[in-house]
């Protein structure tokens, strides 16, 4: 196992991609926290990784709130005594017209995917620093290398998350720790599944959810539609010591499919 008795903690991590990467860290020998803002829902991914052996433990936290990722931050010390690996995962959406955007969908977006980012990972690093070494991943998106309608607020965020890790790299490297982001293309998740139905909303004329994803899919070079595994199976990487000469870097993980519109 290439984490044996590292230190992970996941953000988002109840559900959907957050919850895959948490179970493929604790399936490498990770053990494994999952912060989110659902505690219900953290808690069950908890007993899912214990039953694989590994210690775990469920933090609700909101990651735009500078008090609860420190809270985070001291109850992972507290309980494993070091922080190898952070996965700032976390993360919203919505679909709007920029002409008809209310202002607080805007701040909502940038808060949650951007501000969020900052505050998850400026706490772990100042425990890595600590320890001179550690493992920052961020979940950016195919939507942060370009721009399409309706979604200029959540693009917008995550062009920021990429230059954001760019710049973060390079002042932890001095440090021996790594930072990179993960791009996922389209993945089945339940924040797809609304997206699916907002998207079958805006273009009307009988469109349905299934057209939406079918039409995603079949923009997709490989044919399918991704899983949180696919995303899940390149933060392993990014988490292990096969990394270990990338920083700074913005993955693609999306069958092929590119957004650069």
């Amino acid at each position: 196992m290439r984490l044996e008795n590292k230190t992970a903690v996941v953000t988002g991590a109840g559900q959907g991609i957050g919850k895959g990467i948490a179970l493929a860290l604790a399936r490498e020998g990770a053990n494994v926290v999952i912060s989110d803002i659902n505690l219900t829902e953290a808690t069950k991914v908890v007993r899912e990784i214990e039953e694989l052996g590994r210690k775990s433990l469920a933090v609700k936290t909101d990651v735009t709130s500078k008090k609860e990722v420190d809270d985070l931050i001291k109850k992972t010390m507290e309980k494993f005594g070091s922080l190898d690996i952070m996965v700032s995962n976390a993360g919203v959406s919505s679909m709007e017209y920029v002409i008809d955007m209310p202002e607080e969908k805007w701040d909502f977006n940038m808060d949650v995917n951007l501000k969020g980012t900052f505050l998850v990972t400026q706490a772990a690093a100042q425990q890595m620093i600590k320890q001179q070494n550690g493992k920052i991943i961020c979940t950016a998106s195919m939507a942060g290398k370009g721009g399409v309608a309706t979604q200029a607020h959540y693009n917008a965020s995550k062009h920021g998350v990429i230059a954001y890790v760019k710049s973060l790299a390079q002042e932890l490297a001095p440090c021996g720790i790594t930072v990179n982001s993960i791009c996922p293309g389209s993945i089945k998740t339940s924040m797809q599944d609304r997206e699916v139905q907002w998207g079958a909303e805006i273009r009307g004329a009988g469109a349905t959810p299934e057209d939406i994803r079918e039409e995603m899919a079949n923009f997709t070079p490989l044919g399918r539609i991704g899983l949180p595994e696919d995303i899940a199976k390149v933060v392993v990487f990014f988490a292990s010591d096969e990394s270990a000469f990338m920083t700074g870097q913005a993955i693609n993980v999306t069958g092929g499919q590119s957004n650069t519109m």
